[in-house]
This record gives C-alpha cells, structure tokens and sequence, in this order.
C-alpha cells in the first residue's frame, strides 16, 4: 500500500495505534486522590498546601493531553485511508494507461 505514493500505509496505522493506547493510558490516570493524600499527609508544609490544589489541574491537563492525541490518532488513520485510497486510484490509472485503456 502506498507504493506509488511511497507512503508507508502501515506504519501510519501501527502509529495510530500505538499512539491510541498511550492516550488512553493517559486519560485513565485520575492523580486527584493521591495528591490529594500527599496534601493530608503534610499539612503544615508549602508542599501539602501546593498538593491540595494541584489534583484537579493536573487531571484537567492530562485530560487535554490525552484528547489531543486522539486528534493525532484520528489524522494519521485519516492520513493512511487517504493514502491507500490514492494509491489504489494512481495505480488503476497507470494501469489503465500502460494497457492503452481510457
């Protein structure tokens, strides 16, 4: 796939791949009640005071991360269907041409 184009079709999808897992490892991490545990645990200290507030941003930013990885995913799906689709359609037409078809 993708050889006039030459394009590696399937490492593209294999990146998708790859890349959907890790968004979805980062989208199931939920840091909110372990630090929020580090803030109970020093609560006299400028340590535990920052943890306290820092749960929910932190799974907010990874939620963003995460998000925009699927974005990643969903171009580089679309950029392998293109490609194959393309590919598929340049090679019919130089056949075509090569057999002195219209």
């Amino acid at each position: 796939m993708g050889d006039m184009l030459r394009a590696d079709v399937e490492a593209l999808r294999a990146m998708a791949a790859a890349v959907r897992m890790e968004a979805e490892t980062i989208a199931g991490i939920d840091p909110v009640g372990v630090i929020a545990k580090v803030g109970r645990a020093m609560p006299n200290s400028a340590i535990g005071a920052a943890a306290a507030g820092v749960g929910e941003p932190l799974r907010s930013a990874l939620g963003g991360m995460a998000a925009r990885l699927v974005e990643l995913v969903e171009v580089s799906e679309h950029g392998a269907r293109s490609y194959a689709e393309s590919d598929a359609a340049f090679t019919g037409q130089l056949d075509s041409y090569l057999q002195g078809r219209p």
